[in-house]
């Protein structure tokens, strides 16, 4: 197997600047004084990406997708650990699609 010397250097050159953006990001956050805008927007910020990524596929997902969404948003309401609300949500679409006779 040969390798195109071209391509090899260009995924090494994205690696570097995939790591060149992360790693100024933790240079730049050190350096910066966070004020209780930031702290906050940093705090929401993961929940709104993931929530950004699962609703599509909850919507587009059918009966079993929406109940598995249900529990999970019910049970993220009523605060419960992370890992608990989506182990909830997971066996109730397993559940709903064991339970749900398949259309012919």
């Amino acid at each position: 197997m040969s390798v195109d010397l071209m391509t090899a250097l260009t995924i090494l050159a994205m690696g570097a600047a995939t790591y060149l953006v992360r790693a100024g990001g933790f240079f730049v956050i050190r350096r910066v004084q966070a004020g209780p805008f930031l702290t906050a927007w940093m705090k929401h910020v993961p929940g709104a990406i993931f929530v950004s990524l699962v609703v599509p596929a909850v919507v587009a997902g059918g009966p079993a997708a929406w109940a598995g969404g249900g529990v999970t948003a019910t049970l993220a309401a009523l605060r419960l650990p992370f890992v608990v609300s989506l182990g909830a949500g997971v066996a109730t679409v397993a559940a709903v699609r064991l339970l749900m006779p398949v259309a012919p």
